[in-house]
């Protein structure tokens, strides 16, 4: 199997799952070895009471893009830890998620995370630790 359709394949499991994902509109941008790009579209569903992005919803974007990026090491993973720091209030239609290994060994992974509004602003980091399943 091909890098480009090992990658497909990530990018077609969850595209096409109902759930969380796809409630919050996330859509992948791109991968690549250890590396995922991912953004979520903003309504006003994505809102906290003060009319600036929730940072729930920004957490799980975090934990989403990290764990999009370990899985294209190809195997099945958990979350077990998970640390955010919010920078900025996030304003504006998307917020744009990277995220890029730290570390990869035999049962976990650790990745980072930043994210960003639709100006380029850095509006909050995260890290988080994979347990590697199969």
């Amino acid at each position: 199997m091909t890098k480009k359709n090992k990658y497909q394949e990530i990018i077609d499991f969850v595209e096409n799952k109902t759930g969380f994902i796809k409630y919050n509109k996330m859509h992948i941008v791109e991968l690549d070895d250890c590396y995922a790009k991912m953004e979520a579209l903003i309504d006003e569903n994505s809102l906290n009471p003060n009319g600036t992005v929730h940072g729930g919803l920004l957490f799980g974007l975090a934990d989403t893009v990290m764990g999009m990026a370990a899985r294209t090491t190809g195997r099945n993973l958990v979350t077990i830890n998970s640390q955010i720091d919010y920078l900025k209030m996030a304003k504006g239609k998307k917020i744009i998620a990277t995220a890029e290994k730290l570390k990869v060994g035999k049962t976990t992974a650790v990745f980072r995370c930043n994210m960003y509004d639709e100006k380029d602003v850095l509006v909050a980091t995260a890290t988080g630790t994979y347990f590697f399943i199969d």
